[in-house]
């Protein structure tokens, strides 16, 4: 028999000014940042991010297709890109590396709901991804994740929801370590 209960009090926990910045943002993406398609466009697209807080290296590359929630809420290090159509939805921190792929339509959510709250609360953490990291095709990072260790590499369609340890390749639903990563010298 299932216990009735009444989950009809959630609370939005964003701020005002919260809600104005996305707003704000959704406008200028729309109307500024989605349509920059030319790679030459590369710096329009960073000094956006960066009028809207994102802290971005000058070398980094987000493709005018990405998707950030928060720009506030983005890190990204030197020579670090995020491909085309990734999702970041960045209700909390996401701090990128150097030397880091993100390819294309990876889903990145360093959140979730605390189901047993009757008010739904959400849960935000702060993600790091570290140096020289590979998150392939569709891969979902989320939940709490809140690293994934420098070398790592996150197979294509993965579903990660725990922390990956640096130098290590992950793959699979729920993702598991499949080995170690060495680079061999050249």
């Amino acid at each position: 028999m299932a216990l009735k209960v009444d989950l009809t009090k959630y609370e939005n926990w964003l701020s005002p000014r919260n809600k104005a910045g996305r707003a704000a943002w959704a406008i200028v993406s729309c109307l500024l940042f989605r349509t920059a398609a030319l790679p030459a466009l590369w710096p329009w697209r960073r000094a956006l991010l960066r009028l809207f807080g994102a802290k971005v290296d000058r070398h980094s590359y987000v493709h005018w297709t990405a998707e950030i929630w928060a720009p506030w809420n983005l890190e990204m290090g030197e020579f670090s890109c995020l491909a085309t159509g990734v999702n970041v939805y960045n209700t909390g921190k996401v701090i990128i590396g150097s030397h880091t792929t993100i390819s294309q339509r990876v889903f990145l959510c360093p959140g979730s709901h605390d189901i047993s709250d009757p008010k739904f609360r959400m849960i935000c953490s702060d993600m790091r991804i570290g140096d020289q990291v590979w998150i392939a095709t569709e891969a979902f990072v989320g939940g709490l994740v809140v690293s994934v260790g420098e070398g790592a590499v996150i197979g294509a369609r993965a579903v990660v929801t725990k922390n990956v340890e640096p130098w290590t390749v992950v793959a699979g639903n729920p993702a598991r370590e499949i080995k170690k990563r060495v680079i061999r010298e050249s």
